[in-house]
C-alpha cells in the first residue's frame, strides 16, 4: 500500500458530499454529519493502485465513516477515528491495527468503484482527483531524524577514504522535513548546498535492543529522502547539526510504502538527477551496513518509536565530490528515484534577501 498525508486544494460548495453521494434522497446517515477534508488539514491517504484512476487519493479515515454509515453502525465518524486516525503519527503509534482496517478500507473502495450501484465515492470525497491534493511528507514531523553518514563504499572513499567500522549516525531536525511539492531553499548563509538521494524507513513499532535477524519487524514503510546539506557549515565549520538542518533541508516522499511491498530493501536500484542530469546512481546492496544492522545498532543506545525516520545513507556521487564541485543552483530540480517506492521532485530557489 502506497500511503500518502495530503491536503485539498479547493473548496466544494453545495450539500454535503456524503449526503449527495450515499442517500438520493439528501438526508445524512444517522451520526455521519458530512465534514470531509478542508483545505490546509493535512489527512492520511493511499494511492489507489489499478483502474481508470489509479493514483487519485483515497481519503481512508473518510472511506471508513462512509462504509460503517452504509452498514447503520451508530456514529460511524467517532468509530472510525478510533481505529482508522486521520493523522499520520496517530496512525503509527497503533500500525497493526490501522493498517488493517486501511487495507479493508481501500478494498472496499476499489470494489465499490467498479460497481454499477456502489455509492459516488468520488462526490462523497473519497477518492479525491490526484489534481485536487497536495501531497505533504508521509511523516510531516518525525519524532526524530537518524541519519547515517558514509554508509556506500565509493562514497566513503570520494569524501574522505575512509570506510567506517560501524554505522556514524548524526541527527537533522524534524523542522527541516518538507513534501514532494515544496522547494528545497537556499539559505543566504551558505553558498554550497549539496544533494543526497537515500533511501529512508519509518518507523512503525516501538523499539529497542533490536536482534538484527528481526530488526525489519518496527519497519512501518520505505520512502525517498533527500539528506541536502550546507557544505560550507557542515564541513568547513564544522558545524554539522545546522548544516544539515536548515529549513526545507530533508524532504521526504512521495508516499509511504509498506513494508509489505519491499521485502528485501536491500535490493533497490537509487537514481538522483539535478535538471535532468544523472549524478547518482546506485543499489541498496552496495550499502557497506544494511537497513537491519542500522537498526540494530541505534536500538541499542535509544528508543526508537512510530513516526522516527532512518536516512540510510548516500551513495557516490555529491555534489562536493565533483571536480569542480556542483552545488544547488536557483531554478535547479532534483530528482531522487527508488525502484518501487517512487519519485521525489523537488525544485530549488535562493531565499530572498
Amino acid at each position: 500500500m502506497h500511503l500518502v498525508c495530503f491536503e485539498r486544494k479547493e473548496v466544494r460548495t453545495g450539500l454535503p458530499a456524503v449526503a449527495e453521494a450515499v442517500l438520493p434522497s439528501g438526508a445524512l446517515p444517522p451520526g455521519l454529519e458530512g465534514g470531509a477534508a478542508r483545505p490546509g488539514c493535512p489527512r492520511l491517504g493511499a494511492l489507489l493502485p489499478t483502474g481508470p484512476q489509479a493514483g487519485d487519493v483515497v481519503d481512508l479515515n473518510r472511506a471508513l465513516a462512509v462504509r460503517l454509515a452504509l452498514e447503520d453502525v451508530g456514529a460511524p465518524e467517532a468509530a472510525a477515528d478510533a481505529v482508522l486516525p486521520s493523522d499520520p503519527l496517530a496512525f503509527l503509534r497503533r500500525l497493526d491495527i490501522s493498517l488493517a482496517e486501511a487495507r479493508g478500507v481501500l478494498d472496499f473502495v476499489t470494489s465499490s468503484l467498479g460497481r454499477w450501484d456502489a455509492p459516488d465515492l468520488v462526490r462523497a470525497e473519497v477518492v479525491l482527483p490526484r489534481r485536487q491534493v497536495r501531497l505533504a511528507a508521509p511523516v510531516p514531523r518525525p519524532g526524530k531524524i537518524v541519519a547515517v553518514a558514509r554508509n556506500y563504499g565509493a562514497h566513503a572513499q570520494e569524501r574522505d577514504g575512509a570506510a567506517p567500522e560501524e554505522p556514524v549516525l548524526f541527527l537533522k531536525a524534524p523542522s527541516a522535513v518538507i513534501g514532494p511539492e515544496d522547494d528545497i531553499v537556499l539559505p543566504r548563509a551558505s553558498e554550497t548546498v549539496d544533494y543526497e538521494g537515500e533511501l529512508a524507513l519509518v518507523i512503525g513499532r516501538r523499539a529497542r535492543h533490536l536482534p538484527i535477524e528481526r530488526a525489519l519487524d518496527c519497519v512501518a514503510g520505505y520512502t525517498v529522502a533527500n539528506d541536502v546539506s550546507a557544505r560550507d557549515f557542515q564541513n568547513v565549520r564544522g558545524q554539522h547539526f545546522i548544516g544539515k538542518s536548515c529549513d526545507t533541508f530533508a524532504p521526504l516522499g512521495p508516499a509511504l510504502v509498506t513494508a509489505d511491498e519491499i521485502p528485501d530493501p536491500q535490493d533497490l536500484g537509487l537514481h538522483t538527477l539535478v535538471s535532468g542530469e544523472l549524478l547518482q546512481s546506485a543499489r541498496t546492496k552496495e550499502m557497506i551496513f544494511p537497513v537491519a544492522a542500522i537498526l540494530a545498532f541505534a536500538s541499542r543506545l535509544m528508543t526508537l518509536e512510530p513516526g522516527d525516520v532512518i536516512l540510510t545513507g548516500t551513495p557516490s556521487g555529491v555534489g562536493a565530490a565533483r571536480r569542480p564541485p556542483r552545488w544547488l543552483r536557483d531554478g535547479d530540480v532534483v530528482e531522487v528515484e527508488i525502484e518501487r517506492i517512487g519519485r521525489l521532485a523537488n525544485g530549488v530557489r535562493r531565499e530572498p534577501a
